[in-house]
């Protein structure tokens, strides 16, 4: 599914944000990204959403090495994965509904289809009540959940979720938790980067450390 092999990822010279990565995550694994503050974290996940380009090395998903693929194919990639970003990144001109239908829409499905997902989804994070409600109305909390309705709404093969729990307590962190499982249940591969210990130790799954951009533990499931 997701294999990378030397990765290096470098902002400044003689400033890596990764350092001779070698990782493999098999389709369907559930796994945990864990380290402080800028041990490269959000980075990977940038890298295998190719929002951003690695320096050196190859990052193959499904067999395709993303570090090569020309800039018109990179939305096809996209199509296949859903991702949950740390600021949210939610539309302010389109309430919630209009939100997660973006993701839908851009695919290009009928309408009653899209509906019926969307409030389906809004139904299943408990947020079905706020569909008509402009985002910036909401929580923090609340504006997570939508994030997260919006990555999974398209059913995608792969989930990348940034610190999916900040912000959130301990409750609502087990909610969306429970949520991951299940979509992992039903095949989707999920790779989540977070700094909460606790939620790790109660989901008893993979965890992949990172330290100053190295890999320290995890690399192989």
């Amino acid at each position: 599914m997701i294999q990378l092999f030397h990765v290096n990822k470098l902002y400044q010279k003689d400033v890596p944000a990764l350092q001779d990565l070698n990782l493999h995550v098999p389709k369907g694994d559930f796994v945990f990204i864990t380290g402080s503050s800028g041990a490269g974290k959000s980075t990977l996940l940038k890298l295998l959403f190719a929002e951003e380009q690695p320096t050196t090395g190859q990052i193959l998903v499904h067999g395709r090495n993303i570090a090569r693929l020309p800039v018109s194919r990179i939305h096809t990639l996209r199509r296949e994965i859903g991702i949950v970003f740390q600021d949210f990144k939610l539309l302010p001109n389109r309430n919630v509904f209009e939100n997660v239908a973006l993701a839908l829409e851009v695919l290009g499905m009928p309408r009653r289809e899209i509906s019926r997902r969307v409030w389906l989804m809004l139904k299943r994070l408990g947020i079905h009540h706020k569909m008509r409600a402009n985002p910036l109305t909401l929580s923090g909390g609340e504006q997570q959940r939508v994030a997260i309705a919006r990555a999974l709404v398209n059913e995608p093969i792969i989930l990348l979720a940034d610190e999916p729990t900040g912000g959130l307590d301990a409750e609502a962190s087990q909610r969306i938790m429970d949520v991951f499982a299940d979509v992992n249940a039903r095949g989707t591969t999920v790779i989540v980067a977070t700094h909460n210990l606790e939620i790790v130790r109660t989901m008893g799954r993979r965890v992949i450390r990172l330290e100053a951009g190295r890999l320290v533990t995890g690399g192989s499931p």
